[in-house]
Parts: C-alpha cells; structure tokens; sequence
C-alpha cells in the first residue's frame, strides 16, 4: 500500500511539473495589430514550436513570427502581427529539459480576428412611416460579423424591451473564415410622443469601440390623430373687455377642418380659412402651426359678457389618416372672471414647494422692509418702557407704597390668609340677635370661630394675597410689640413644639370707646374692614379657661 500511494504520488509530481499553461487563452483582435501569446511550464523547456491553424512554425527573430521568452525560465512565447490568416486556433509544443523521448507538451487559444459588421434597418429608408397603435415590423440586418455581437434596439435614449424582438443567427463561411448574419426583428406599436424621434440597431460587444461602425438608424414619422384633451377654464377674463381664447392641439398630418362651434348653432370655419366670421360679436384667426405636429386655433371675442362665462365654447378639428380613416375631435373651453390658480407639475413637486415658500419669504422681506432701522428701535424702547413701568406699580402695590400706602398690610402670615379664605359671612341683622348665643357655644367647645363682614375675594384678589404671603416670608420678622393684637392685651402661651393650642376668638370693641352692646358691636364690625379680635388660650375639657388680661 505504502508502495502504491508513493507511486501515485510520483505521477502527480510529474504531471503538475509537465503542464503547461498559455495566456491569454481567448482574445479578439484586430488587424494590423501586434499580438503576443506566452506558453509556461514549471521546468526548464529545451525547445518549443508553434501551430496556427494546423500550420507549424519554427520561430526565429526578425521573420513574422518571433519567439518571446527565456527557455530556462520555462518561458516559449511568440509575437506577430495579425491578418486575416491569424484567425483561429494557436498552439505551443514544448520539450522538456532532460526528457530527450517523451511526448511534446502542448496549450491552445482562441485567437479570433475582428470582422466589423455591416448594418442595415428594413424597409431601407432614412424615415419610417408608421400608424400611432398600430403593431409594425421593422428588421435589422447584421451581416460579415465576427465575432458574434449582441443586438438592441433604442427608441430616443430608451431602450426597447427584448420581448420586442426575435433574433436569428445565421453563420456563414466565406473561404477558410466563418462570420456571421444576424437578423433581429422589431415588433412595436408606436405611440404620437414617438413622432420624429431615432429608431435604432445597436450592435454592442467589448471588442467594438464608438469610432466603430455598429449601429444604423431611422426617423420616425407617425401618423395619429388630434390628440384628445380635459375640458379646459381659461382664466383672467374682463367684463366688458376683449377676450382670446386659444385651444393648442397635436396632430398628424395637419388637420383637414378645423371648426369653432358656438351655441350649438354658430359655427366658424378656421381650416379651411375663410377671412371672415359669421358672428358680429367674434374674430376667427386662421389656424398656426406652432411645429410639425402642434397647431394653435385662437377666436377673439370683442365684449366678454356675463352669457360667454356662462357658454361652452367648442371646437371641432377633423383629420384624415394614412388608411383613409377620418377622425374626429372635440374640444372644449369655458370661461372665468376670477385670477388663474397656481399652476405645478406632478413631478415636481419639490419645485413648486420651493415656489410656495420664496413668496412666503418673499412676502416677509416686503413687511419687514417697510420698517425701517429706527421703527425697530422705538418698538424696542416701548417694549423696554412698559415692562418697567409695571414692574414699579407691582412693587409699590405690593410694598404699599405711594398711592397704594394703608390699602393693605405687608406680611398677613399664611394661616391668617388660609382663615380669612375659610371663614363664613358675617352676620346679617336678621342673625344679630343670635350672635352672642353662637359665641357662648363655640367657648364651651373650645372650638375657633372667625366671623367676618368681608364678602370672598375674587380670584384676583386671592393671587395677589398669594403672592403678598410670598413677599411677607423674605421680610423681616416685626417685634412683639407690634404685633400686639390692636384693642386687646396680648397673651403669650407658651407651647412646646408638637403641641396643639386651642384658642378663643372674641370679638370685642376698640379699647378706649366704651362699653358696647353685642349688636352694636357686630354692627359696627361689619360696617367695618378693620377686624378686632382677642386670643384667650383654653385648656383641656376637665381644667378651668384661663381669665384674659384685660
């Protein structure tokens, strides 16, 4: 077995160090031109020789074919310039260094020589009349050709689907040398946007370059009627004013008549051109050719009335095709009094955003730019006026200072704000007599009662007492002294942190005025703003209240 694979491996040996490789293996060339193919091996070659078509030949410097290449190296080449006779297949034989008995070594390649082919539209006309819809065969000729290209067709700068096209080769021998005939035949229905454009047979291969002749071509001509169109609204008519109306049209060939209908009864003949108009209140112009295909047919109207906004303006163009077929088209056309509307392509709606905005741009540049440098400046230092006077009148309210001084007191604390917010009406004079009852009930409690004259505040009202509760927490704290209840002794309870102390509210008259009935008072209150009230600490239910300093 070890005798086997050791065999076996000679062999390989052998043979990966025997082959021989040539490049390039497949090429078109031209003729004139100088072409070099190049044989290798592994090993040193002893000599080599080389086959064209059969044909053997002993390469020698300076004759036609020379020899490329050091043999040590493994290298047999050859160079020469081609002709026709070159086309076909080449091949190398080598010898090896020290193998005097054994079989030449040989590579081939394909060495093909370009034939450029010669091109052909049929029928043979510089143009082609064909009828728009109609399915038409147009044949494209490729004859001599080599090698074998490939063939499109193109209509414009758009290429025509292969499903289009059936294509037959057919080669041919000529002499010792084989080329080609293809036949590629064309089956399309044109269109009227197809008039006047290129028909053409393209021949496309590597080898070809655009100085080479590789493609023939053909004009279109097609026969299609007057092209329909949307019921049209032209814009920007005057009353009283004259008036154009213009209905542009395609067609081909021109049209035969062309006529303006009005009223289903009038009818104004502009091809063929008369000169003259039937109805005193229109002018008929003769039809224009705007192009090959395009016409343009106008009618003035000399007074636009409110009755031509309100008609239907109809023109009837009659063609005649190649077939003999005749073929009719109506157009219509209203009228408008009113501006024409923005006008943007579909496939552009980019651009017409762009419009859109350049006016709304454009529009701000006019507004800004009637305001000049100094008409900026003053409504800045208006702006800057106004922001500081109503700073100042906020802070002389809240402060009360100037004609603000004595509406209201700086500094209410947040409770006094959240019990006048809670506390009930006043009493009114049918409740006066039941006063003093309602306070010697609230004291057995222990409850606290405010009553008050106020009426609530309105919303505005609360946000400013709001805000004065704000200002009142960063000013500073007022003595104890002034902070005396006014009209009564104040009393100081001593209560440790966490306790809760119970208070009695009772109002009383201002010190110094005498004695006061409870009616009295509560009257007197109520017709007053200024509230008066005395503190007396309580204590629990089972201890005795303790007597106000008085």
């Amino acid at each position: 077995m070890t005798r086997l694979n050791f065999i076996s491996l000679l062999l390989l040996i052998g043979i990966a160090n025997c082959q021989v490789t040539i490049e390039p293996q497949n090429i078109v060339v031209r003729q004139d031109d100088v072409t070099r193919l190049m044989c290798k091996t592994r090993t040193p070659i002893k000599s080599c020789l080389w086959e064209i078509n059969g044909d053997l030949y002993n390469l020698s410097p300076g004759s036609l074919y020379e020899p490329l290449g050091i043999l040590e190296d493994g290298e047999c080449g050859i160079q020469a310039r081609i002709t026709e006779a070159e086309n076909g297949v080449w091949s190398c034989r080598v010898f090896l260094s020290g193998t005097s008995r054994s079989p030449a070594e040989r590579a081939s390649a394909n060495v093909t020589v370009l034939a450029l082919p010669q091109i052909s539209l049929r029928p043979m006309e510089d143009t082609i009349t064909v009828i728009a819809g109609e399915t038409t065969t147009i044949d494209c000729m490729v004859s001599n050709a080599r090698p074998v290209p490939a063939i499109m067709w193109m209509l414009g700068d758009r290429e025509l689907d292969f499903t289009n096209t059936q294509t037959l080769v057919e080669p041919r021998t000529v002499g010792d040398n084989t080329k080609v005939s293809i036949t590629s035949k064309l089956n399309y229905a044109f269109q009227a946007v197809d008039h006047d454009k290129s028909l053409r047979c393209v021949t496309t291969g590597p080898w070809l370059t655009m100085e080479d002749p590789h493609q023939a071509s053909a004009q279109l001509n097609v026969i299609f009627p007057p092209q329909p169109k949307d019921e049209m609204t032209l814009y920007g008519f005057v009353l009283g004013q004259p008036g154009d109306i213009t209905v542009n049209f395609t067609a081909n060939p021109r049209p035969s008549a062309v006529i303006w209908k009005l009223d289903g009864e009038t009818e104004l003949a502009v091809e063929p051109f008369t000169g003259r108009s039937s109805d005193p209140r229109v002018e008929v112009s003769e039809l224009r050719s705007t192009n090959a295909t395009s016409y343009e047919a106008r009618l003035r109207i000399k007074s636009v009335s409110e009755a031509d906004a309100r008609r239907i303006f109809r023109l009837v163009v009659e063609s005649s095709l190649m077939n003999g077929e005749a073929v009719s088209q109506e157009y219509m056309v209203r009228l408008s009094t009113s501006p024409a509307p923005l006008q943007c392509n579909p496939n552009q709606i980019e651009n017409c955003s762009n419009q859109a905005n350049q006016r709304t741009v454009d529009s701000r540049s006019d507004l800004a730019g009637g305001v000049g440098g100094g008409g900026i400046a003053a409504i800045v230092i208006v702006l800057v006026a106004v922001l500081v006077v109503t700073a100042v009148v906020l802070y002389a309210r809240n402060t009360g200072r100037w004609c603000f001084a004595g509406s209201h007191s700086v500094g209410v604390s947040t409770k006094e704000s959240a019990d006048e917010e809670a506390g009930e009406v006043g009493p009114n004079e049918d409740d006066e007599d039941n006063a003093g009852q309602g306070d010697n009930l609230h004291q057995g409690t222990g409850e606290v009662k405010v009553e008050t004259s106020n009426q609530r505040q309105s919303l505005t009202h609360r946000i400013s007492s709001l805000y004065e509760t704000l200002i009142s927490k960063t000013a500073p704290k007022k003595s104890a002294g002034a902070s005396a209840g006014i009209g009564n002794a104040a009393v100081d309870i001593d209560a440790k942190e966490g306790a809760i102390v119970y208070a009695e509210l009772d109002l009383k008259s201002p010190a110094g005025e005498g004695a006061m009935s409870d009616s009295a008072a509560v009257r007197m209150i109520k017709d007053e703003t200024t509230e008066y009230a005395e503190i007396v600490p309580v204590k629990g239910k089972d201890s005795a209240a303790t007597t106000p300093t008085e």
